[in-house]
């Protein structure tokens, strides 16, 4: 039983499902009776439900003196879901070396267990009036799964482990009997759990809740360990009844496959007197010797809680020892997964916080300048050469809609609607760019005319149409800017919590300077890009004449094959006819080439001039910035200590990883150790 007590001591019950004895019985069944007998401690006995939260007791022998440890199990949270991450063990109250304060030290223990709302050591100096008088108190529990933990050691115990459940009950409101059954199903329903269950000769086996408990969550009965309890009950005129228990115990009847056994346990007067375990052993022995039909059985071995605790002891090693190819499986994957935690959390901070800041905001300024010039973190590249796709997209859907026809509310042909050159992405004209027709034209150039002399036509009228279309750039150009913006925000952000989230005080400090950067940057460069725009009004400039006079020529010829081809469809009166609109059709063709070459110098310049006055001038100026400030004054070493502390939430998730490995393998050498 050394291996069982060992595993338990080191915690391996709180990583593996041990194999191990729960016990159930209803109110009445003598399941108190039994524990305390096996245990050698009085539990709390009150009228009705006293027990409430399941006891795991765990008995050695490996000790010079008796001593008994209580501490609390909290695996559940009040609704009794099952914690992600328990807090093990917390010891509850001193050791206790003397038998008669076990009772109401474990009185304290489950009141703490019911009202877990409350702090523990609350309950250390309750009395037992308190403690069976509560004050009301709506968070209370009125059962919990989580559990009282009993570290009995002594060196004349039987090693042996078991959890006693609260007892069944069949008086009581519908859900407060639910949660009590559901709690033993829950427990006994587990491969790995001997159950335990306590059956009062009183009654027939068949009316037990506990034995149809039991024989549904074992139907082979290859797991259950039934405990014939309340023998001397039976008056000695009731042969039919004494010999159907005597065939049970004898696997004559309702045969189980670790079988029965039978005890006698102290009544009411005799542990009112207080009698030994021994004495209460000894008077059991005499019983069952001299009583019919029990003395005809021929397995003594089946009698006594003497008998019953060593059967138990050994069928427990048994379990385990059976058990253990699966548990070194399970432990080795659980060291596995939980070193693999470990590397996944930060390192710690190492003993000098100045270079450590310093180092990790290198780290972060150069995974940014990365992502700024495509050497990483692709992403933001990506991302911007389809912000500058768009841009291009919208400036082209600025350009000139002329149609080289004088307007007319009666087209034969309601197809001739536009006529710009092949799509390249852009599926209509921006809502500001309405059509402009040949008389629309010759307004413009009515309007602009002052003393020039005929067929002159005034270079206003050019100035006017040219800055109707580029007048349209600079709602665009700032959406590219801002969209740029934005996503370089997002980036820093996500290089700031992966670089700095483990020191939220630092992580702070560092987004509170990189945010000031980034709006500095921003304001340089929209000065920029506003100077840049401005280039687009006046004067009307390109000294890319070749181009110009090409365009041109080309625009001419296409708009005035156009009206002369779409004359036809036309309901033509004679001003319309081909050659009335001369000078409209090349100050189309002058605009719309001008229009072109500007269009090519803005969709170029606008992504250029986003990248190097903000994107390009935040990645080289921030690492320069941050250092400024964090080296600023006489205290800078100081405060950069102070901006290390860690994160809390992760330095106690390392402690917790640490010591689970730790345990583990502990657990392994104990396994190991084995072979």
């Amino acid at each position: 039983m050394a291996l069982d007590r060992d595993l338990r001591a080191l915690g391996a019950d709180m990583f593996f499902d041990l194999p191990s004895i729960t016990v159930i019985g209803g109110q009445s069944a003598g399941k108190s009776s039994l524990v305390e007998a096996v245990s050698g401690i009085n539990v709390p006995r009150d009228s009705g439900t006293c027990t409430r939260c399941p006891m795991e007791c765990t008995m050695s022998s490996l000790a010079e003196t008796w001593t008994c440890k209580i501490s609390l199990r909290f695996d559940y949270d009040s609704l009794g879901t099952k914690l992600p991450d328990t807090l093990g063990v917390i010891p509850f109250g001193p050791t206790i070396t003397d038998k008669r304060a076990v009772e109401l030290w474990l009185r304290r223990a489950q009141a703490a267990i019911l009202s877990p709302h409350l702090e523990p050591q609350d309950f250390w100096t309750k009395t037992e009036n308190e403690l069976r008088n509560p004050p009301p108190d709506a968070q209370r529990l009125p059962f919990s799964k989580n559990a009282v933990v009993v570290d009995l050691s002594d060196p004349k115990i039987t090693d042996l482990s078991f959890v006693d459940l609260p007892g069944l009950i069949q008086n009581e409101r519908p859900e407060v009997i639910e949660v009590v059954r559901d709690l033993a199903v829950s427990r006994i329903t587990r491969q790995n759990t001997l159950i335990l269950v306590t059956i009062p000769m009183s009654d027939d086996i068949q009316n037990q809740q506990a034995a149809r408990l039991a024989k549904d969550a074992d139907p082979a009965g290859e797991r259950t360990i039934a405990v014939l309890t309340k023998p001397d009950v039976i008056g000695a005129g009731a042969t039919g009844t004494r010999q159907t228990w005597k065939d049970t115990l004898e696997g004559a009847k309702d045969p189980l496959t670790h079988g029965y056994h039978c005890v006698r346990l102290p009544d009411d007067d005799e542990r009112s007197r207080g009698i030994s375990g021994a004495e209460s052993e000894r008077r059991a022995t005499e019983y069952f010797d001299s009583t019919l039909p029990w003395k005809a059985v021929a397995d003594r071995s089946r009698f006594g809680v003497a008998n019953l605790t060593t059967f138990l002891s050994q069928l427990l090693v048994t379990r385990i020892e059976t058990n253990l190819p699966t548990l070194r499986g399970k432990l080795e994957e659980l060291l596995r997964q939980t070193n693999e935690e470990l590397l996944e959390l930060p390192a710690p901070p190492t003993s000098e916080p100045a270079a450590e800041v310093l180092l990790r905001v290198t780290a972060f300024c150069k995974a940014f300048h990365a992502a700024v010039f495509g050497d990483d973190h692709k992403s933001l590249s990506q991302n911007n050469r389809r912000v500058y796709l768009q841009f291009k997209a919208d400036i082209r859907s600025t350009s000139p809609n002329f149609r080289p026809f004088p307007r007319h509310v009666d087209y034969v042909n309601p197809n001739i609607t536009d006529l710009e050159p092949e799509d390249i992405g852009v599926s209509s004209h921006r809502a500001e760019n309405i059509p402009i027709d040949l008389l629309d034209v010759r307004q413009v150039i009515a309007d602009s005319t002052a003393w020039e002399l005929p067929n002159h036509v005034p270079f206003d009228a050019t100035k006017t149409l040219v800055l109707r279309f580029t007048s349209q750039w600079r709602s665009p150009s700032i959406t590219c800017f801002e969209s740029v913006v934005t996503t370089s925000a997002k980036l820093l952000d996500t290089l700031m919590h992966s670089h700095f989230s483990q020191f939220t005080q630092l992580e702070t400090y560092i987004r509170i300077l990189t945010q000031i950067e980034l709006e500095k940057c921003h304001d340089q460069a929209l000065k920029t890009l506003e100077k840049l725009l401005a280039f687009e009004k006046l004067p009307l400039f390109t000294q890319n004449t070749h181009q110009y006079l090409t365009e041109s020529k080309a625009w001419l010829a296409r708009y005035t094959s156009f009206q002369t081809n779409s004359w036809k469809y036309l309901r033509a009166e004679a001003h319309t006819q081909p050659g009335a609109f001369v000078e409209e059709l090349v100050l189309m063709a002058n605009v719309r080439a001008y229009w072109q070459i500007a269009y090519q110098r803005i969709i170029d310049y606008v992504p250029l001039a986003v990248e190097h006055e903000f994107s390009q001038r935040l990645a080289n100026s921030l690492q320069e910035m941050l250092f400024a400030d964090l080296l600023q004054g006489p205290d800078a070493s100081a405060k950069m200590q102070e901006l290390l502390i860690e994160e809390p939430s992760i330095s106690t998730k390392r402690g917790l990883l640490k010591s689970r490995i730790a345990r583990l393998e502990e657990i392994k050498q104990k396994l190991d150790a084995l072979s």
